[in-house]
């Protein structure tokens, strides 16, 4: 019987980055996001990303990752607070709580009652299917994908349209 040697065991990652990864890579049909385009994605939820370099460090749990970087990255590929607490990070998950409630509020993003009430509500329609929780964790996350390319399409019409402004 072949013996292992420590090369060939597969390193045992902290429950953080491997939420991160699972998140990342276990899409389903979309897909995996690769780590460049998640950290492209980055920009939609800071003015001060981080590195795909970083997220790779991260990632991989050869760096502790800190709790900033690390709502930074449960926001891109979708991880819900729950998620953040169970991975053993209670400090991130209050400050993902906050994020996802300062992005609701109607005063500081501008957008209506209405609008925030229906992703809400897709999101209910989602969760009340009768799948696995993976799978429909995966669909609120597609959905939220979805919302964020409509705006970063959005974004992109705003600035074409400052360029052609005299």
């Amino acid at each position: 019987m072949p013996q292992s040697s420590p090369q060939d065991e597969t390193p045992v990652l902290p429950p953080d980055a491997a939420l991160i990864q699972r998140l990342r890579t276990d899409r389903g049909l979309e897909g995996p996001l690769s780590v460049a385009k998640c950290a492209e994605m980055l920009g939609t939820y800071t003015t001060k990303p981080f590195s795909d370099r970083s997220w790779s460090a991260y990632e991989q749990g050869k760096r502790p990752i800190p709790d900033r970087e690390f709502v930074l990255m449960a926001l891109v590929v979708g991880a819900t607070p729950d998620d953040v607490k169970a991975a053993g990070r209670a400090k991130a998950n209050a400050l993902l709580r906050q994020e996802i409630d300062r992005r609701r509020s109607p005063a500081v993003s501008g957008a209506s009652r209405t609008t925030t009430e229906r992703i809400d509500q897709a999101i209910a329609e989602i969760q009340a299917l009768p799948f696995a929780p993976e799978t429909r964790e995966a669909m609120v996350a597609v959905l939220l994908q979805q919302v964020n390319t409509l705006l970063d399409l959005h974004k992109q019409q705003v600035q074409i349209m400052r360029h052609e402004t005299p």
